[in-house]
């Protein structure tokens, strides 16, 4: 239900922006801290000792607790808004991309992975600017979207803390997830260009 009392939509609707993007909101101020976080967990990660990799997996399990609760606060205080379903999922992309990119770098982290991830996010950052800026609409991430998210969260931490027996398993369902959600985002972008979905 939303705050009047209507159904909600279903997630494959955009919303339609009539007034411009309200960014000053409490769900998105979290989200700009998940963002920041990047930085520290990047110096962490930096040095030689168990005991920072142990730090920056303690500050990334914090970010992941941010994000439930800007989705809980953005819900329960009536603060679902467009500028939220681009700050948010935006908050992600900084970190999981900034992070993977390290642990490629320095970790063996899958390279092809990650131009997968960093290519299907620069496509939705296009595609969320052209949406917006031609249709005055913005699309909120959808069940594939997060479950992505949440399955590079556990793969980078798994990197993180070298568990070797869970890379596999791990990077096979990041993977799997990761290309659900290119079809998933291919297929709204087409229905909403030839009308099938509306806002």
């Amino acid at each position: 239900m939303t705050a009047d009392g209507g159904a909600r939509p279903p997630a494959s609707t955009p919303d339609r922006v009539e007034d411009g993007l309200r960014l000053a909101t409490l769900p998105n101020l979290l989200s700009v801290v998940r963002m920041l976080v990047l930085v520290p967990a990047l110096h962490l990660l930096r040095r030689d000792d168990p005991g920072s990799d142990l730090g920056a997996v303690v500050l990334l399990t914090a970010a992941g607790v941010t994000d439930l609760l800007d989705g809980w606060l953005a819900r329960h205080r009536g603060a679902v808004s467009p500028s939220g379903k681009i700050v948010d999922p935006l908050a992600d992309k900084v970190l999981i991309g900034g992070l993977v990119l390290y642990l490629t770098i320095a970790r063996d982290f899958p390279l092809w992975l990650v131009l997968a991830v960093l290519a299907r996010d620069l496509a939705l950052m296009l595609g969320a600017w052209w949406f917006l800026r031609r249709d005055k609409v913005v699309f909120g991430a959808d069940w594939t979207g997060k479950l992505t998210t949440f399955a590079l969260s556990l793969l980078i931490l798994v990197h993180i803390l070298q568990w070797k027996t869970w890379y596999g398993l791990m990077t096979i369902v990041a993977t799997t997830c990761l290309a659900a959600s290119y079809v998933s985002y291919g297929w709204r972008a087409i229905a909403w260009r030839s009308g099938r979905i509306t806002a």
